[in-house]
């Protein structure tokens, strides 16, 4: 009887902690892993963008000395890590620093002076001397003729802090404390691409779960950071909804695909035509639909009647909601 008692004992103690050892070592090694193949995108090389973009032309120039003549153009600044960079899109057109600085310069007909410094697997400390490295630039001052024009910044961050783990009050500080310099000393209105979800079905458990919670966990930080700073938040999440997020998301799981890329502008862009207060459903014509119709403009206007292109409507961008859940995975 005593020694079935202390068989029992044996069993229901010592097979949990086998169990947790072996999913501790098991997470280490898969930790290692993830953060050997993160040090090596960030030594992938990245072009600058340092042009002048002007959709009208089609065309973009490198961009000019600082002078009062460009100072007059609308300025776009772009910041961060894998997210932002545009890495494995084949074309310098298709990363997203270009695909925003064309949207921006459609939508308001002007060339966009852009400086993008974000590079793949950005951490907190190199979001600090992007921040640096845009403020100090001469090309992309303030206009000195009073001219009001559009300057946006755009910047992600906290991935590769999560795979290379830090404490919160070290990364959400960084962050305020880009938002506050870039608003103050700039004059930009900043926009947060908050962190995605990390925990992507091809990443292998206990990983998966452990990079879902703090992912997650980051993201909602990030998206009072920004509103509690007056930037406008983003959710990576939200952009990427709707589909399932094949083909949004590279192979390598760790930033997005073309695709992905673009999806991911066309929601920052959105939110400056929102901030601009631009119009954001257009007829087949190019013109405005009547204000009474509203922003949801998807429906035909009969059975085979023609479908308008729109943008759905979101609640006022100037009071964001609350971060969406996370993409179910």
């Amino acid at each position: 009887m005593r020694r079935t008692t202390a068989w029992t004992l044996a069993l229901g103690v010592g097979l949990p902690l086998s169990f947790a050892g072996v999913g501790s070592v098991l997470l280490r090694m898969q930790s290692a892993r993830l953060r050997r193949a993160v040090d090596l995108d960030s030594r992938r090389r990245i072009p600058d963008l340092d042009l002048l973009v002007d959709s009208r032309l089609g065309r973009f120039e490198p961009l000019p000395p600082a002078d009062r003549d460009a100072e007059d153009f609308p300025a776009l600044a772009v910041l961060g890590d894998s997210w932002l960079a545009g890495l494995g899109v084949g074309h310098r057109r298709r990363t997203p620093p270009l695909l925003l600085a064309r949207g921006l310069s459609t939508m308001l007909d002007r060339p966009v002076r852009l400086r993008s410094v974000a590079r793949p697997s950005a951490r907190a400390d190199d979001i600090v001397d992007q921040v640096h490295a845009v403020l100090s630039d001469r090309r992309l001052r303030r206009s000195r003729s009073g001219a009001g024009e559009a300057r946006y910044a755009v910047i992600s961050m906290g991935t590769a802090d999560l795979i290379h783990p830090i404490t919160g009050s070290i990364g959400i500080p960084v962050l305020s404390n880009a938002i506050n310099r870039l608003q103050r000393e700039g004059g930009y209105r900043v926009i947060v691409l908050t962190c995605p979800n990390l925990g992507l079905p091809g990443t292998p458990r206990p990983l998966r779960d452990v990079l879902r919670r703090s992912s997650r966990v980051l993201s909602g930080s990030q998206w009072l950071a920004a509103v509690s700073t007056g930037a406008v938040p983003v959710s990576t999440n939200r952009a990427l909804a709707g589909t399932s997020r094949i083909g949004l998301i590279s192979i390598e799981g760790r930033y997005p695909s073309p695709l992905g890329y673009a999806q991911l502008s066309a929601a920052v862009l959105r939110r400056i035509a929102s901030d601009l207060d631009l119009p954001r459903a257009v007829l087949p014509g190019g013109e405005e639909p009547p204000a009474n119709e509203g922003a949801e403009l998807a429906h035909p206007s009969g059975p085979s009647g023609p479908r308008t292109s729109t943008l759905r409507e979101a609640p006022d961008d100037r009071r964001p909601a609350p971060d969406p859940e996370e993409i179910p995975s």
